[in-house]
């Protein structure tokens, strides 16, 4: 079997107010000699047209005529073939082309990819629940999200500070924290999204007000620049959970987080850092360090299904991140991700081969790349923050 054709789609998806774009799904398609097609998903924030342009214009030619299920030869071919190995617009198109790959590789075997992968080693995959740039507030869209059967939910950078002040969005976040957990009562998980906004006093203010109220994990509290930080934090609040990694790109990105113990949950995206090929390697040299895998995927229901064929066979996995932006994602696909009540069956995932998702394509076409608006924030002086 050979490799015939490669395409990458933009699709342009707005938020509930019908008009603010606020994602533009990518979508990669590779097309073998057998009639068999993969698909896979590298969407970005900001840099979807460049992605675009690094699958059709210095990919494409080098995967043509190539065997598409020799996936770890494409993979190496993808990292080592470039002098630029890593950064966000090529990690993210290969990872589309690698998730597409593993689409093929499953569907010529007639097997879903977990098994593949070893097989499964739980039933069903854990979601965790965003408000979803929806209107209304935080505790509305998490108890809204408990309707649908969730019992986990992110939010966070939703409110700032005008002008942005750190220490601000600490009192800030933590007084809007203590109203969900009071609305959605001990059960729920409870996670944040700090974006990492915060400086290291400000973080240390939200963290001692977190505490109390027992998140699973804080996500990104100081940006990632530098590791001494994060080790501070954790040496100062050990019960509280930090996670990191949705800029990662590969498992050297990870490696020292991991060898200093700075963090307990790695957050690498399956759409950046990879695909499925590296997010295995990166859950199984995190497993070593006892690290947690709670991937990142506030993206399309490629990006979903093949990150939930890697947790269904992932040791150390914790919960997915799934971001629901109605009515799109339920539109988009011919043959759904079997998403119920907050989590994933892994039997139904075992009668698909490949990914088991489908899209329409005619949609897809349908709704063109939309420039996302600019994340700015600055303080009184006009200036951005470090992070």
């Amino acid at each position: 079997m050979k490799i015939t054709g490669l395409n990458a789609h933009v699709m342009g998806i707005p938020g509930p107010d019908g008009s603010t774009t606020v994602r533009n799904w990518v979508f990669v398609e590779i097309t073998t000699d057998e009639g068999l097609t993969g698909v896979g998903e590298a969407t970005t924030e900001y840099h979807e047209l460049a992605v675009k342009a690094q699958l059709e214009s210095e990919i494409r030619p080098r995967l043509i005529g190539q065997d598409p299920t020799c996936i770890e030869r494409i993979w190496q071919l993808g990292y080592r073939d470039f002098w630029w190995k890593r950064g966000v617009v090529h990690t993210s198109a290969m990872s589309g082309v690698d998730q597409a790959l593993w689409d093929i590789a499953g569907k010529a075997a007639g097997l879903p990819v977990f098994r593949l992968l070893g097989g499964q080693v739980r039933d069903r995959i854990r979601c965790y629940a965003r408000p979803d740039f929806a209107a209304g507030t935080v505790v509305e869209a998490a108890l809204s999200a408990m309707t649908e059967g969730f019992d986990a939910f992110k939010a966070g950078q939703d409110e700032m500070p005008r002008p942005f002040q750190p220490l601000a969005l600490a009192d800030l976040e933590v007084a809007k924290f203590t109203q969900v957990r009071a609305a959605v009562g001990p059960r729920v998980d409870l996670m944040i999204d700090c974006g990492g906004l915060h400086t290291p006093q400000s973080a240390y203010r939200l963290m001692q007000g977190l505490e109390p109220l027992g998140l699973l994990f804080v996500e990104e509290p100081l940006e990632q620049s530098l590791v001494e930080p994060y080790l501070r934090l954790k040496r100062d609040f050990p019960g509280v959970p930090v996670a990191a990694g949705e800029r990662w790109m590969t498992r050297w990105d990870c490696r020292p987080w991991f060898e200093q113990q700075a963090i307990d949950v790695c957050q690498v995206d399956i759409s950046h850092t990879g695909g499925i090929s590296e997010l295995r390697r990166i859950a199984a040299f995190a497993e070593t360090y006892g690290v947690q895998m709670a991937p990142h995927n506030p993206y399309g229901p490629v990006a979903l299904a093949a990150a939930a064929h890697v947790a269904a066979a992932m040791p150390n996995f914790l919960i997915l991140e799934h971001c629901r932006l109605r009515p799109w994602f339920a539109q988009v696909q011919t043959l759904p991700v079997p998403l119920d009540g907050g989590y994933i069956d892994v039997a139904a995932l075992a009668g698909r081969p490949g990914l088991g998702v489908e899209l329409d394509w005619d949609l897809v076409r349908s709704r063109p790349h939309v420039p996302l608006r600019s994340r700015r924030v600055a303080d009184a002086a006009g200036a951005a923050p470090l992070n």
